[in-house]
């Protein structure tokens, strides 16, 4: 599992987040992603999933997220299933766990076709407390250009 941060001045958050049991953490900055704009992030984050050609790119929910993660999933020709609440593995795929109807009722839902894949979770789907170290104590973290 590879982690991202995103937009200007985030070395800090990059090296927080190598603390963490990933395999490593791509960092993203631009001047133009100072300010968060749709476009900016959409146009940035198609590239580094094109260059990293991800399988599976997975959101927190946020306003931000709620706000750009369907264009930009729309911009690489994908669906994006949102709002996820949990997750399970079935004879290898994936099925993901959300709510409709006002919390009334969850759904299973699955990607169709092939990756990249996208999905949003909601706040308190993971518990914070539980996400491991890193077994070495950082990851690597390594710089992505963009145009």
């Amino acid at each position: 599992m590879t982690a991202l941060v995103i937009g200007k001045g985030v070395a800090a958050f990059a090296d927080e987040l190598s603390a963490k049991n990933v395999s490593e953490v791509l960092k993203v900055e631009h001047d133009l992603l100072e300010a968060y704009t749709a476009d900016g992030f959409c146009v940035a984050l198609k590239q580094v999933i094109e260059s990293t050609k991800s399988d599976l790119v997975l959101f927190p929910h946020t306003y931000q997220v709620r706000d750009f993660a369907p264009k930009l999933a729309a911009m690489l020709g994908k669906g994006m299933i949102g709002d996820c609440i949990g997750y399970r593995n079935e004879v290898g795929k994936l099925v993901f766990v959300r709510q409709m109807f006002q919390g009334k009722t969850a759904a299973d839902v699955t990607f169709t076709g092939a990756a990249p894949w996208f999905a949003s979770f909601q706040s308190g789907a993971f518990r914070a407390d539980l996400l491991a170290a890193h077994p070495s104590g950082k990851a690597p973290v390594n710089s992505v250009a963009v145009s």
